[in-house]
């Protein structure tokens, strides 16, 4: 077990990176994505997205690090239903009684454990996992479609459907002093890049269209499954992803 050092990082009012593995800073265990807290105000929290499900107690030091009980986090929100991203989901629901919100289609997958559909089974002949790595089946409560929203306090996040790295993938916006903000989860990266996998749910053209779709909103600031997050003009990046694929080329991968 590794030593519950926290830490944890501000990366906007109210929100907060309290998970981040191998591809990331490193905050928590290699398998995790960028996991985020997200203050909605009036007493209100979510959880965006569950790491990998591997000492996730390490999450958890961060987020009492921010002065927040993981207790009061009511919601997770998940943006695909990979390994690094859901696997953590079942620990935060039975420990905490977090309610779990996933895109309609991804939702079946992770309440079965489905290891063909989460394209686990080829992540672990890959060697991207461990031959015991654990997927636990976990309820969702909250079954997402294109333009729900999802309201967290006084934080209204409007639900994008944001296929390509994966079937069954969304986006969280949210809409606040003039200013676009996404959870992107594993759509695009700073510097303009994506994650192609041979897998059986990634596909190039959902890919394009989803970055084209992303291209036109403007977003302000991205807060991506991996790597660095963006601040500001996250637009430029954006519109970098876009430029290869309208000339029928591929974005480097993260």
């Amino acid at each position: 077990m590794h030593c519950l050092y926290s830490v944890m990082i501000r990366v906007d009012d109210a929100i907060y990176m309290v998970g981040s593995g191998k591809h990331g800073a490193q905050l928590s265990h290699a398998t995790d994505c960028n996991v985020f807290v997200l203050d909605g105000g009036g007493g209100e929290y979510a959880l965006i997205d569950a790491g990998g499900g591997v000492e996730p107690e390490r999450i958890v030091a961060n987020i009492q690090r921010i002065g927040i009980k993981p207790e009061q986090i009511r919601y997770l929100l998940l943006t695909h239903a990979h390994g690094d991203h859901a696997a953590g989901a079942a620990y935060f629901h039975r420990q905490y009684g977090m309610q779990v919100a996933a895109s309609a289609e991804a939702a079946p997958w992770i309440e079965n454990a489905d290891r063909e559909k989460v394209s686990l089974n080829a992540a672990i002949r890959a060697g991207v996992y461990p031959a015991d790595y654990e997927y636990a089946p976990c309820p969702v409560t909250r079954y997402l479609a294109e333009h729900d929203e999802v309201v967290i306090g006084d934080t209204v996040l409007r639900v994008l459907d944001t296929p390509g790295h994966a079937r069954g993938h969304i986006g969280f916006l949210i809409e606040r002093d003039g200013r676009k903000l996404l959870f992107g989860g594993d759509s695009v990266f700073a510097g303009g890049k994506v994650v192609i996998q041979n897998i059986w749910d990634c596909s190039i053209q959902d890919y394009a269209a989803t970055v084209a779709k992303m291209q036109q909103l403007r977003i302000d600031s991205l807060y991506p499954g991996h790597g660095i997050f963006l601040a500001e003009e996250a637009w430029k990046h954006i519109d970098q992803a876009h430029g290869y694929f309208e000339r029928l080329e591929i974005p480097p991968n993260l």
